[in-house]
């Protein structure tokens, strides 16, 4: 093949064109003959290989030996005999650069070119690294740092674009193609290329890249000065800059330009890199221009999206006063945001080992603290949650916070533990004076109940001697809603015996269906409003406390009676003993629990927040004592809800 071959413009040869191919922002490689000998590679492609020039000429498993044991070279020969391209996405690649191993990601193709008679005579290789993008996506905590790199790693490719050296000259030279296979190789280029030539700019070469990205076709705008095939390009400043780099022979370079550009509906807003590298001629001067164009709209506005949503969740931190925090156990370097380091006492610029981090914590603390951090990475899920007091000299004021996080991996299988730390001093505070009221008020109330229910015990039996069943009845139902009040205000203190660990339940065998039984007939002798309906219970003997076992159930019930309208039903079942099992369930018509306070209605003092509640009296304790007590005997409570449609919680309990 005539290597000499000039076009028939003299200003426009066959060298050109493959310094124009230089620029392409992609790392760019062509390959000939089965042993995949290195005929062209450009600054980008050397730049992967971390080789110099000195590799073109030379087979391709001389050049770079350690792709001995990875599958490229099979792969490119498997292209040269088949015609067929292979291309990858997110490959991993090893190469020697500087002596030493490096692992990075691309997307690369591997494309036969043939001529016309089938036959394959080169190989063009092209491939962008992608390993910024693996990392983005792995390490989203780090994403505006992966973001940056990105860009900058971007801005790099450009100006390797408009590089030249000797090294490029002489492995210009060993390629001796026609121009109808530069053409092709242009044509193939993943980023659009196109050449104008002389001071009006006419379209010599767009490959379809760059048609792509005009909206044209080639036979639209060929041979016609760029202003003329590409009206809409009017009141842009474009067409200036391409005048300026003809006149003045100085490159321009534009980094996230946003460009109106032809659409099938008009005009679409678009967003390009851009090159625009003057041609010159053996003499010196100029003409024509090289543009280069990569589209990047998409990579920008989810750039954009996931700033926006970086700004919120800082806007969200601030407002809940959330400090956030990340540990790295390969470093044991431990930091967060402002308010987490004002905590701990650190500078603005500081991390710190976790052994400083734990120092700041109470001593007392400090063993539950490491214990917690490393059960979190032992274990499956990886959450870490613990609530512990912390200090430091130049803070006054003790702290009692609460942890929250979980353990992320990296690609690489490096560890992190990020989460935040909530302060809950005062809520803390407020939860012990509301012990300490209801622990108060529930001592004060059990006096006047106590003789209370000593004179309805008189009553009673006087009315035994005298034969008054209609009082004695009377008398009784009294003397139940007593002892009701009197466990009522047994749950408040058994609040506080909770927090103590002095709650103790005494187990005893008895018959579950006589409790059902007595249940049955103290709820339909004092509810009227509801229709309550107790399906039969069988005769189950259970271990358990019967006295806190029936206050359970009176609470379920009783919350039932308060949740749903007048003259609903409300059934109370149990089901057969599975896995020496035995539930109980307490299902109403009512308004119904959301997802999210299903998941928080058995915290302590927790209140549903909803309108349609009104003044329904309540302290939220019920139902976090209910689980307290359930779980004393090994057992649970479930609840099952839809909005407007009712609730069902059932009590589950090993025999």
């Amino acid at each position: 093949m005539n290597t000499d071959k000039q076009f028939p413009d003299a200003g426009f040869s066959v060298e050109l064109i493959i310094q124009a191919l230089s620029y392409s922002p992609e790392a760019t490689a062509i390959y000939s003959s089965e042993d995949m000998i290195i005929r062209f590679a450009n600054e980008g492609m050397l730049g992967v290989w971390g080789k110099t020039a000195t590799v073109i000429g030379k087979p391709l498993m001389e050049a770079l030996p350690e792709l001995e044991d990875q599958p490229f070279f099979a792969l490119l020969q498997k292209v040269w005999h088949s015609g067929e391209t292979y291309s990858v996405k997110d490959a991993p690649v090893r190469v020697l650069k500087n002596g030493i191993s490096t692992l990075d990601f691309y997307d690369y193709e591997y494309r036969a070119l043939r001529d016309e008679k089938g036959k394959t005579w080169c190989i063009l290789n092209t491939a962008r690294k992608v390993t910024s993008r693996r990392e983005y996506l792995q390490k989203i905590q780090h994403k505006e740092e992966n973001e940056q790199a990105l860009i900058e790693e971007m801005a790099t490719t450009m100006e390797e674009l408009s590089s030249t050296n000797e090294d490029l000259n002489r492995s210009l030279k060993l390629l001796g193609e026609s121009r109808e296979h530069v053409k092709t190789i242009i044509e193939q280029a993943p980023v659009g290329i196109a050449v104008l030539e002389g001071p009006e700019h006419i379209i010599e070469i767009a490959n379809p890249a760059i048609l792509k990205i005009w909206g044209r076709k080639l036979s639209e705008v060929k041979g016609l000065p760029h202003a003329v095939a590409r009206p809409e390009l009017i009141g842009q400043p474009v067409n200036r800059w391409l005048t300026e780099v003809f006149e003045t022979g100085k490159r321009r370079k534009n980094d996230e330009f946003l460009v109106r550009l032809l659409d099938k509906d008009g005009l679409r807003e678009a967003i390009v890199n851009s090159i625009y590298q003057p041609v010159f001629s053996s003499d010196g001067k100029v003409t024509g221009v090289l543009v280069i164009l990569d589209e990047i709209t998409q990579q920008v506005l989810d750039r954009r999206a996931s700033e926006k949503d970086q700004q919120m969740l800082t806007m969200a931190t601030v407002a809940g006063e959330l400090a956030t925090f990340y540990y790295e156990p390969e470093t044991n370097q431990f930091s967060g945001n402002d308010l987490l380091k004002s905590w701990f006492g650190l500078s603005g610029e500081n991390n710190m080992e976790l052994e400083t981090a734990v120092s700041a914590i109470f001593e007392e603390d400090r063993v539950r603290v490491a214990e917690a951090i490393t059960q979190s990475f032992n274990s499956s899920d990886g959450h870490y949650f613990i609530e512990y007091r912390i200090y430091h000299p130049g803070d006054p004021k003790d702290r009692l916070v609460q942890a929250i996080g979980k353990v992320f991996y990296n690609h690489n299988g490096k560890a992190t533990l990020n989460g935040t730390l909530r302060d809950i001093t005062e809520q803390k505070k407020d939860e012990q004076r509301k012990d300490d009221f209801m622990g108060m008020v529930s001592h004060e109330l059990k006096t006047p109940l106590t003789s209370l229910n000593a004179y309805l015990q008189l009553m009673q039996r006087t009315a035994m001697l005298t034969g008054n069943t209609s009082q004695q009845n009377i008398i009784e139902k009294s003397t139940r809603q007593v002892r009701n009040m009197t466990a009522m205000i047994n749950s408040f203190l058994n609040i506080s015996r909770l927090d103590s660990g002095r709650m103790l339940v005494n187990k005893t065998p008895f018959d579950l269906g006589l409790l059902m039984k007595e249940l049955e007939e103290e709820t339909l002798s004092i509810i009227h409003t509801h229709q309550i309906f107790f399906e039969k219970v069988a005769s189950v003997e259970l271990n358990a406390d019967r006295e806190k076992i029936a206050q359970v159930l009176h609470n379920l019930i009783g919350n039932a009676v308060k949740y749903s309208p007048m003259n609903t039903a409300i059934t109370i079942s149990s089901s057969s003993i599975i896995n020496e099992r035995v539930s109980i369930t307490v299902e109403d018509k009512g308004m119904g629990i959301s997802e999210a306070d299903q998941e928080q209605i058995f915290e302590r003092y927790y209140r549903i927040k909803n309108p349609q509640l009104g003044s329904i009296a309540g302290f939220g304790i019920g139902l976090y004592l209910c689980k307290e007590i359930a779980e004393l005997h090994q057992g649970r409570i479930i609840v099952e809800s839809t909005i407007n449609k009712g609730s069902a919680f059932t009590l589950e309990l090993p025999l």
